[in-house]
């Protein structure tokens, strides 16, 4: 129950503390996006308040009786316009008002009279189209106001440079304090599930000295009297005639005596785990050994064993009756899964980058279902009625006090799938690096 309440303490933690983490990163990105726009928007408007002020300048110098239709007078205005605004004004236009250019000065591109891009590039500047329609005078002078005509600015937007490294500045600080937080975030994750770990272990380690010391009294108690009750059922049958009707009776006191037997020293070697002894030896004889007891219980059932080993030999430095004792739990936990005539494979490969051996076992019964995997590797967690419920938790134990992991899923086609992963060199010991591969 500490474990299973941890897993979920474990689970439950980095996915809160993400979406959190989540939710300030998208504010932050939505603020500098936000800004970002704003600062654009400002940007064209600060240029369009300075073409307004250009533009009035031009049509200023053009008042008064007959200098408004005076084209030489226009283009006399455009031209000081172009000198007196030098760095900022690139070209200034008159059109009428079907798009004819009546006057210009100034650089500018073929399509400047027709195009209607706000932001385009001459010349390897950007520059920003401003473009007002000349307003009329007041009377007397409205009846001779050509109507229609435009005054059209091409304006450097260097001038505005400023907003716009503003608007980048906080792009770029909010997306470099995005990837802190997040690279904070995970080295915490990290670090808080490296705690946990710890605390869950330190806890499962009392749980297992209580659960030793729980052990010992109860096999003391219990072994005596049930060597007892074993020998004398069989003194009883060995006095009764073979055909009596108590020897069915006292055959099942012995069996269900050999099986407590067993469940004790399950219990026994769950609570005082042996030390690992380290040895080289070939993985893929060692499965076929294992393949091979288990092939004769399987035999009962008319269930397959298949075993695919990629190489020749895999020479492994491990607990060699540790995974045998591994093997033989999980390969009894498939065959007892798959129906009759069903088939149940062992495959192992070697994964270079890991430097890791995998094993795979897999059935074709039923499957883990929906149930959570990690419930079945608790103590006395079991789906059979007679399972003691402890040969998974011990095949844990085994594989992770070697530095590997085990895991329990579904398979895809059905059935169930275990994966054990185990060093090719085990690190529970410093001798494997004094000795050096096999």
């Amino acid at each position: 129950m500490t474990r299973e309440r941890g897993t979920t303490r474990r689970k439950f933690f980095p996915v809160t503390f993400l979406i959190g983490v989540g939710a300030v990163c998208m504010g932050m990105a939505l603020s500098a996006g936000y800004g970002f726009f704003t600062l654009s928007q400002f940007r064209d408007k600060f240029i369009e308040k300075l073409g307004h002020d250009i533009s009035s300048t031009i049509e200023a110098r053009t008042r008064g009786p007959g200098r408004r239709a005076d084209l030489s007078l226009w283009k006399t205005s455009l031209e000081e316009s172009i000198n007196d605004n030098r760095g900022t004004l690139a070209y200034a236009l008159l059109l009428s008002k079907s798009g004819e250019m009546m006057a210009s000065a100034g650089r500018f591109p073929d399509d400047a009279p027709t195009t209607s891009e706000k932001h385009t590039s001459f010349q390897g500047a950007s520059l920003f189209l401003f473009e007002e329609e000349i307003p009329a005078p007041q009377q007397p002078f409205a009846a001779i106001h050509p109507e229609g005509w435009r005054i059209r600015l091409g304006i450097y937007e260097s001038p505005a440079a400023f907003i716009m490294k503003q608007a980048y500045s906080q792009v770029i600080i909010a997306a470099v304090v995005i990837i802190v937080l997040l690279a904070l975030t995970f080295y915490l994750i990290r670090t808080m599930r490296h705690l946990l770990e710890l605390k869950l272990r330190e806890e499962s380690e009392k749980h297992l000295a209580s659960l030793g010391r729980l052990a010992a009294n109860l096999a003391h108690e219990i072994r005596n009297p049930l060597g007892a009750m074993k020998g004398l059922s069989q003194l009883v049958q060995e006095d009764l005639p073979r055909d009596h009707a108590a020897q069915a009776m006292m055959q099942t006191v012995v069996d269900e005596a050999e099986r407590l037997e067993h469940l004790v020293n399950d219990l026994l070697l769950f609570a005082r785990p042996k030390e690992a002894a380290l040895s080289g030896f070939d993985l893929k004889e060692l499965i076929a050994e294992v393949a091979a007891i288990a092939q004769a219980s399987a035999d009962q059932k008319q269930i397959t064993v298949k075993v695919a080993v990629e190489a020749k030999s895999m020479i492994v430095r491990s607990d060699e009756n540790g995974i045998r004792q591994v093997l033989l739990n999980i390969l009894i936990n498939a065959m007892e899964a798959s129906p009759p005539d069903g088939e149940v494979t062992i495959e192992a490969m070697a994964d270079r980058k890991s430097g890791e051996i995998k094993i795979k076992v897999e059935d074709c019964g039923a499957g883990i279902g929906a149930r959570d995997p990690e419930y079945l590797f608790q103590p006395f967690a079991t789906t059979k009625a007679q399972g003691s419920g402890l040969g998974l938790a011990i095949s844990r134990q085994i594989v992770e006090r070697l530095g590997g992991s085990i895991r329990l899923a579904n398979r895809a086609g059905g059935g169930a799938q275990c994966v054990i992963a185990i060093p090719a060199m085990s690190a529970s010991s410093k001798r494997w690096r004094e000795a050096g591969p096999l």
